[in-house]
């Protein structure tokens, strides 16, 4: 559907300022729910791994581009910053999920 997406999003009026995005989750939303059950029940293992893994890593991707971009345009000496933050983030959080009783999943 995001081939699909990004030739209906090309045709839509520039002045709607409408991406792909929005327009591939419409089309995946209209193609789960008109596809015949044996088209689901077949693409069901693709579709787990598309939404879990390769969904996921594409985010992780999208954000540390941004990050890195806003990063090297503020200079090098925000990059000790940054590093401090994302570790600091990545051991806080956790523990304090777990003080507040959440589970780690």
């Amino acid at each position: 559907t995001a081939s699909a997406a990004t030739v209906v999003a090309a045709q839509l009026p520039p002045h709607l300022h409408i991406s792909a995005i929005p327009v591939s989750i419409v089309l995946g939303g209209l193609a789960a729910n008109i596809a015949p059950a044996a088209a689901v029940a077949a693409l069901k293992p693709g579709l787990s791994l598309a939404t879990s893994t390769v969904l996921r890593t594409g985010i992780v991707c999208v954000g540390a581009k941004l990050s890195a971009a806003q990063i090297l345009a503020l200079g090098w000496t925000t990059v000790p910053a940054a590093a401090c933050s994302v570790g600091v983030g990545v051991t806080f959080i956790p523990w304090l999920a777990a003080r507040a009783g959440l589970a780690p999943r």
